[in-house]
């Protein structure tokens, strides 16, 4: 019975020591990706404010009849996740402040620029999927380095803000032709990739730094 009793202490004291640190592992994991549910009731624009609007937002499952597609019927900008036209739906956010890896964002109804804009600051680029700096895009800022853009060979625009320079590159891992450009370009299609005239830049970016 003794024998008993130290091993029960003794395994009690391992517990109280291990116990805590798993749970705030799963706290600071908890904080990382977040589950919210957001619908457009009616068939209006609802706007569903998260704790950090600059995270990456993924859509979980789908809650009613209507198609959920982003940057048409949802998206996330400044303000938070939207949804329209009856869209309704479970969204995982994760938040990307730690890794450091782009900002996402989602440019959706034209509209809505107001707070984008409100949403950045300091110097960078956004990356955007359409000309004229339209459709799915994300934003980083000066100093990164991304080894793999999200929008890999999708990239048609390319809009700097405060003072950055950006350079590009075909491949991944900051390799292949790569070109620099301190100025916004609306239309990838009208630039040309070095040492081959008959290419253009438009969907052919994997790897950019902004400096």
């Amino acid at each position: 019975m003794k024998t008993f009793y130290s091993w029960f202490v003794v395994s009690a004291f391992f517990f109280s020591l291990f116990a805590p640190a798993k749970a705030v592992a799963q706290d600071r994991q908890d904080r990382r990706e977040q589950t919210f549910t957001c619908k457009s009731r009616h068939n209006r624009f609802q706007s569903c404010p998260i704790p950090d609007p600059q995270s990456e937002v993924v859509l979980l499952e789908q809650l009613g009849g209507r198609r959920c597609v982003r940057g048409e019927t949802w998206g996330n900008d400044a303000n938070g996740i939207w949804v329209d036209r009856g869209c309704r739906a479970r969204f995982q956010v994760n938040s990307r402040r730690e890794s450091g890896e782009p900002v996402w964002w989602n440019s959706g109804r034209g509209d809505r620029q107001r707070g984008r804009q409100r949403g950045r600051s300091g110097s960078g680029a956004c990356f955007y999927k359409n000309v004229n700096f339209t459709g799915d895009y994300f934003c980083s800022e000066r100093g990164s380095n991304i080894p793999q853009v999200k929008l890999d060979d999708e990239i048609t625009s390319i809009q700097l803000y405060g003072r950055a320079t950006v350079t590009i590159y075909k491949d991944p891992n900051f390799s292949g032709p790569q070109a620099t450009t301190d100025q916004s370009i609306p239309d990838l299609h009208r630039w040309q990739m070095p040492n081959n005239p008959n290419l253009n830049w438009d969907n052919r970016i994997s790897s950019a730094r902004i400096d």
